[in-house]
Order: C-alpha cells, then structure tokens, then sequence
C-alpha cells in the first residue's frame, strides 16, 4: 500500500523500515508534557500552557500549539508538521508514533483516570486496522529516533479498533501514570499493510489528555476505605500482565512472572536433535551471536528424570550471566485423562518433582506441560487425548505443583505455530485457564507456511490467512488473551540451497518489525542442523550471521532479570 504525505506537509522520505519515531516537542499542559518530533535532528522550540488542578473534576488538557522545524531528509523544512502517521507506506516505512509526559506532584492526585485523545486526519482505506497503545522507556534527547535508536516497549495499556469511519480514537491509561515522573508512550498498528494519520500539534485538534480525578471513598465505620455502592473498589488496573511502564532511564527488568517492564527476552535451545549436550550447545551458541542470553530452552521428555539438572541450575545461576530456564516436560507415564483424573504414579513423581525444586532451584523459572499439544490431540470419545483432556491436564499439573511447593513457576501454553492447527474446532478448547497460564507461547518458523523465499519476521508472528478466518497468532493474541504476554517459544529460518540469502532477510526483518508487536515480550531461538530434515543454524552463512548477531546487539534485549 502507497500514501502519498507530501500533501500534508510531510515530506519525509526513508527506506522502507525506518521507524520514524515521533519524540519530542515539549508542550507543557497542566503538569503534562505531550511532544512528537518527525525524523529529524533539528532543535524543537517548546510552546507552553498552566492550568489549575480542580480535584475531583473533569478535566481535560488541550495541547499549547508550538511550531517547530523539521528539515527533510533530502531537502529543505517545512514550516510546520500537522500529523502524527501510524502503520506502513511506501513514502515513509514503518512509523510508531511516540508521546511523552512529565508529571509533577501537583497532576497525580491519590485516585484518578487518564484517556489519550487522538483525532483522525487520514482514516485506514481498507479493512479495520488494530491499533495499540504501550508504554516506552523515555529518551534523554530530542533528537531523530530510528528502529536502531527506538526505546524498547513495555505494557500494552490499552487497544482500539478502527476502519474508515474512524474520526477519533481514545486510549485508556489508568494506572499507567501513578506517580510523578517522565512517561513514554507509543501508539503502534500489528496492521503491516495499514497507514492511518492523526493530528498533530501543529492543528487545532491535536492529542489530549483527559483526566478525571475519582470521587474519595465514604469512610466505614472503623475507618478503613470502602467503596459506594457499585463502585469497584480500586478503579484502577490490577499489576500490569504484560510488562509495566518504565518510568526512569534505568534499565528494564523482569517482574516475578519474568514479564520485563519494557525490552524483550531472548533466549535458545540449541544443538536440538545431535547428541551434543545441550548445555556445551547453548554455551557454544552465546559466544557465535555475541550477546548473553536470558532463557535457556531445555524439554524434559524421560519419565522420571527431576529438573532442574545440576547443569541447568549451574546456568541459571551463573553470577557473571543472569540466565532463567524454560523446561518444557512432556509426560509419558499416562494420557492426558489419568493424569488429570489423579494417576497414582504421576502423582507420586510430582510429589518428587515440587520437592526438588523447593529444594534446589527459589529463581522463577518458565514452564509448560506438554507443548504444542495440537499434534497430539486424539478427539475421539475415551482416548484421554481429547483436547479437553489437555486441558484439565495442564491445570491438574500446575495446580499440584504449585501447591506442593514449586510456587517458582512461571508458565507458558505452548501452541504450535501452524496455520493448520488453527482450522480445527477444537483449538480453543486447550486453553487450561489464566488463572494457571502467565504466558502464551507460540511455535513459528520462517519458511514452514511459505517456501517462496520471500516471507519475513511477520509471517512467524502473525501469519493471517487470506479468506479472512484467522487474524494471526498476534492478534489472536491481543484479543483472546489481552493480559497475556506473548513469545516466540521457538523460532527458527531455515537455510535451504534454493533460497540462500533467507535467513539473512528474515533476520533483517525482525530488526524492524519488532515495531509492529508491542505484546511480544520474549522470542527464543531453536538452532538445528537437523530440525525435520532442515537447518535452522544461524551460522551456516556468513551473512545471515551478521544479521543475527546485529539483532542480538539491539538495545531491545538490554533486560534485567531479576
């Protein structure tokens, strides 16, 4: 799809890929700070307004209009730029949108709401385009901001859906802004083929903020808080699920569901399918993409056998390179249905399980039972393979862990990234439950849908069907389970003789589609030489090497775990 900006005073032009990341114009509201910038390196002239804080009222925060200049990229300024793109042209590339605020004591009250307000200039031309709003970790400068130099998102706050209609679009932030401090935020499209502008600054309709402070409780008689009648107790959001907002220059960190506050894990499991140990492979695969890597991805298949090995809590415990563990345990001993039903064996072996972890591994640790089910599924009456069967399984499993000491458990449902498996009527029918889920893992390979040699990073995370019937594991996932992080539990590209430079592509491609899924909070990389007759190594060729150890040199993976 082609949008043409110049007629509306965007003239920008930049490779397809550029993020062009609106930073800052400071514009002061009432305490707030609202600012975007268009790819540039030019100095921003600020516009200010002061407006008093009426407690317990309506309020809503009209931006101050400041004009600024932005040099083009290959020719002179314009004086002013009226939009804030969002989504994919040819004209401009990838574009995320980026607001900051600066919040002083005097703007926080103790209980309040907070809607964005964006108003639409050019509405999407086709189908209806999903749009997302997450925080970022904020910049110290305002200058031009790139897919190299962008802040790494962390929770998506709020989503909204869109179609040619749209004349304004509003985000609800309650809770993102809870105490005084810098926020960042980005409003994003999944949407790769969608363009969609709003108005900036430089209108009369440009973004707003409206807050509402929240009416102070009636006192109970001992004095404690409590709510009027049909009033929810605390208005705001509970703990963000999928990565809260980054209010300081520090960096990102994992809360105790391994969910980073902003940035991306990244993990391997590597040497799958030699006889290599999987512990030297892993190591061996670190020092190849030169970076440390946050998961190491072992599978526990032999019935008996207790986990964390010594040589997996030796890695995770390593004081030099913070490292957690992904295990996934495939039982054997019974099917799905006596398991949940309370097998005498399996029982007796979780009982051993959870006494070992309590034992021998405190650190939170990723967990799944039985991943990628699907292909295993027997939906037959009496199998004790159905997928409710699974299901039951799953929480039976985790329920009995969890209670018999291995609270340390951080667990994912691992489904398979096959279009195939999303055409059954029972797919929905695994879910075991969010109450016993904390992540939603997909299964995806580049090249396993497509064999063109033309696919990219987004064929992996949100590959659609072309009747319309699936939207993409993506937004599958924002839809389904929208508290729910979401990673890549394997990915892979294949090197074949017929498309030699693919790996290369799709590694180059992940570089600048990160921008498009703020949800996804973990990608974990499955290197073979022999994954199902194909090689899924990341240095066979010298080329698609590079291009993956520049992905593994982005400031996106900068997470601490903690």
């Amino acid at each position: 799809m082609s949008n043409s900006n110049a007629r509306r005073g965007l003239p920008l032009r930049a490779g397809r890929g550029l993020i062009t990341l609106l930073a800052i114009v400071p514009l002061v509201m009432s305490g707030f700070v609202i600012g975007y910038g268009v790819g540039t390196e030019h100095e921003r002239r600020a516009g200010t307004a002061t407006e008093a804080w009426e407690q317990n009222a309506r309020h809503e925060h009209a931006p101050t209009v400041a004009s600024f200049t932005a040099t083009d990229m290959n020719g002179p300024a314009p004086e002013q730029s009226a939009v804030l793109p969002v989504g994919t042209s040819e004209d401009l590339g990838i574009t995320v949108t980026h607001l900051q605020f600066v919040v002083d004591e005097s703007t926080v009250p103790p209980d309040h709401t907070a809607r964005l307000r964006l108003s639409m200039l050019l509405p999407p031309q086709d189908d209806a385009v999903v749009l997302e709003i997450a925080s970022v970790r904020p910049v110290d400068c305002l200058c031009a901001l790139s897919a190299d130099t962008a802040p790494p998102y962390g929770r998506v706050w709020d989503a909204a859906l869109t179609d040619s209609t749209t004349t304004e679009v509003t985000f609800d932030l309650t809770g993102a802004i809870d105490s005084p401090g810098r926020y960042g935020f980005a409003v994003t499209t999944p949407n790769r083929d969608a363009y969609l502008e709003f108005e900036g600054t430089g209108g009369g309709d440009g973004p707003s903020l409206l807050t509402e402070s929240t009416p102070d409780p009636t006192p109970s008689p001992t004095g404690d808080p409590s709510p009027t009648p049909g009033q929810d107790p605390d208005p705001r959001p509970a703990a963000p699920e999928a990565g809260q907002a980054e209010t300081t220059y520090g960096t990102c960190r994992t809360d105790e569901k391994l969910i980073p506050t902003c940035g991306t894990l990244t993990g391997a499991a590597a040497g799958a399918h030699t006889s290599r140990p999987k512990e030297d492979a892993f190591l061996e695969f670190e020092q190849t993409v030169g970076r440390t890597q946050h998961i190491y991805h072992a599978y526990e298949r032999a019935d008996g056998r207790l986990f964390p090995t010594r040589k997996q809590i030796d890695l995770a415990t390593d004081p030099d390179n913070p490292r957690t563990l992904f295990i996934n345990w495939k039982p054997r001993m019974a099917t799905w249905a006596e398991i949940a039903a309370g097998d005498p064996d399996v029982d007796r072996y979780l009982t051993r399980l959870a006494d070992h972890i309590d034992q021998n591994f405190d650190q939170p640790f990723f967990f799944t039972v039985h991943h990628e089910p699907e292909n295993d599924v027997i939906n037959r009456p009496g199998s004790g393979m159905q997928p409710g069967d699974y299901r039951e399984m799953y929480r039976y499993v985790v329920n009995f862990l969890r209670s018999a000491g291995a609270d340390n458990l951080v667990t994912v449902m691992n489904y398979m990234g096959y279009l195939k498996w999303t055409e059954v009527p029972w797919h929905d029918q695994l879910y075991p439950g969010d109450d016993v889920v904390d992540w939603i893992g997909v299964s995806g390979y580049g090249q396993s849908l497509n064999d063109d040699g033309h696919s990219d990073f987004t064929e992996i995370v949100d590959q659609t069907k072309d009747d319309g019937t699936w939207p993409g594991y993506y937004h599958w996932v924002g839809q389904q389970h929208p508290t729910k992080p979401l990673m890549l539990a394997e990915w892979g590209v294949f090197k074949t003789d017929g498309h030699p430079d693919h790996q290369e592509t799709v590694f180059r491609s992940a570089a600048e589609q990160f921008a498009y899924y703020p949800r996804l909070k973990a990608v974990v990389y499955f290197s073979s030489p022999d994954a199902e007759g194909r090689d899924s190594e990341v240095d066979t060729d010298p080329d698609a090497l590079e291009a993956y150890r520049d992905l593994m040199a982005s400031e996106l993976f900068d997470v601490k775990l903690e």
